[in-house]
Order: structure tokens, then sequence, then C-alpha cells
């Protein structure tokens, strides 16, 4: 019974590549694995453009009053317009 292994090993190759070695292409490894890949990149990119729709419209509205432009610097409302002099 040394080959019982062997058969063993060459029935589950050929459950698992058998179909394609046969012509039928739907039931192989390969396919399968074709098929999570395509599924995993069709919920991706459901996913991107659910999240770039609600990206869309206008952006947030700022508080100009707070923020002061870049150099700009306002020296009453910190109280150092001696110092910058």
């Amino acid at each position: 019974m040394k080959g019982h292994r062997l058969w063993v090993i060459a029935f589950l190759a050929f459950m698992t590549n058998g179909s394609s070695l046969l012509g039928i292409g739907q039931g192989s490894a390969g396919s399968v694995a074709r098929a999570i890949e395509a599924n995993h990149n069709i919920a991706r990119n459901i996913e991107n453009a659910s999240a770039q729709g609600m990206l869309a419209g206008n952006p947030p509205i700022r508080n100009e009053g707070v923020v002061f432009g870049p150099f700009q610097v306002d020296c009453s409302a910190i109280g150092m317009c001696e110092v910058l002099a």
C-alpha cells in the first residue's frame, strides 16, 4: 500500500484541476479565485462610488473671522501692535 498516498494526492489534484484539464473551466480552482477577486473588486468600486457621492457638492463653510490668511497679523486682536511696529 505504498502507492496509496500517491493515489490520494493524484485524486485531490484531479478534483481541483480536473475540470480545467477536461476543458470545463468553470469548475477549476483558478476560476473560483478569479470569481472571488472580481466580487472583491466590484464591492470595492461600489464603496468608492458611494464615498465619492457623499463628498460631492459644496465644501463646508469656513468662518473667515477666526482664521487670518497667511502672513496677515491683526495686532489689535493679539494686543501686540507696539512690538510688531
